[in-house]
């Protein structure tokens, strides 16, 4: 099934990869995409757990595996190589079974009049990182956790410079519903509307009352379809270590308020894992059934 075909009804995405991977190994700091290298079967096992939980589309372990990313961790890989060996693995753990987008998030570059980094210079970046994703096979790109609609903007114009697959945007909010940057999300929604971006919404958001709110405030502003890929819950540190504690049953209790604010696509984000997933599915289906789709 191709983007497009998913796109006309309920979409369910995949859940959280860094929190899941922590519990497997994984340092807080440490480069994701080269420890995923080095601990392959630790990925493609959350994959898998994900698809068997019924995801439509995993999101390629590919978030940082950008130029100025890789140079800071000293990694000896180039950017072509980490995104076409990190697709692999998920082709390989999810087969025929969901779709594989490549995922891009901030590549670290401060932009002008706030950094020193030309606008041009950071869609260089994600041009370079866009085309590898696009030359391993993607079937879109998932453009999430974004912090500011100008590198969102950018990435964008990147991807589009090598390729014309569908892309999905999405912000990480902060407490007051805006980006962390400031933008108001709705208003950024109208923007990537006339990007041509297939699909817009919010993840990494634990509060799901705002959530909601957001949601609905979105679907006002543009017409695309709208992706809600929310937290376990706040994030709460106990002896040093950061815990989600929303169960899988009492996130899947605002499927019905995410899906009658417009939501099409749902999925989770930290903390979230397949048990979470599961759940979301059940809750479409119900929602489905009871609205005699």
């Amino acid at each position: 099934m191709t983007v497009t075909e998913l796109l006309k009804g309920y979409v369910l995405l995949d859940g959280a990869t860094g929190t899941e991977l922590q519990k497997c190994g994984l340092p807080l700091g440490a480069c994701s995409e080269l420890w995923n290298l080095a601990h392959s079967e630790a990925i493609m096992d959350l994959q898998r757990s994900y698809v068997n939980a019924g995801s439509q589309i995993v999101y390629a372990p590919t978030f940082t595996a950008n130029r100025p990313s890789l140079e800071k961790h000293r990694a000896d890989i180039l950017v072509a190589e980490a995104n076409a060996k990190l697709v692999s693995l998920s082709r390989e753990a999810v087969g025929d079974r969901a779709l594989v987008a490549g995922d891009m998030s901030s590549c670290g570059l401060q932009m002008e009049p706030y950094g020193e980094s030309s606008y041009e210079e950071v869609v260089d970046v994600f041009a370079e990182q866009a085309a590898a994703l696009d030359e391993a096979g993607v079937d879109l790109f998932a453009v999430e956790t974004q912090i500011s609609l100008m590198e969102a903007k950018a990435t964008v114009e990147a991807i589009r410079r090598v390729s014309q697959k569908p892309i999905f945007v999405s912000f990480a909010c902060g407490p007051t519903g805006k980006s962390l940057w400031g933008d108001d999300l709705s208003a950024a929604a109208s923007e990537m509307e006339s990007l041509g971006v297939s699909a817009y919404g919010v993840n990494c958001c634990g509060d799901l009352d705002m959530l909601v709110s957001l949601v609905g405030s979105i679907r006002k502003s543009c017409s695309l379809p709208i992706i809600a890929k929310p937290n376990a819950g706040m994030p709460e540190n106990v002896d040093g270590k950061t815990l989600y504690r929303m169960t899988p049953e009492k996130l899947s209790s605002y499927v019905p308020a995410l899906l009658d604010a417009g939501a099409t696509l749902l999925g989770g984000c930290c903390g979230t894992t397949d048990a979470h997933i599961a759940a979301i599915r059940d809750a479409i289906r119900a929602y489905s059934a009871n609205a005699g789709k």
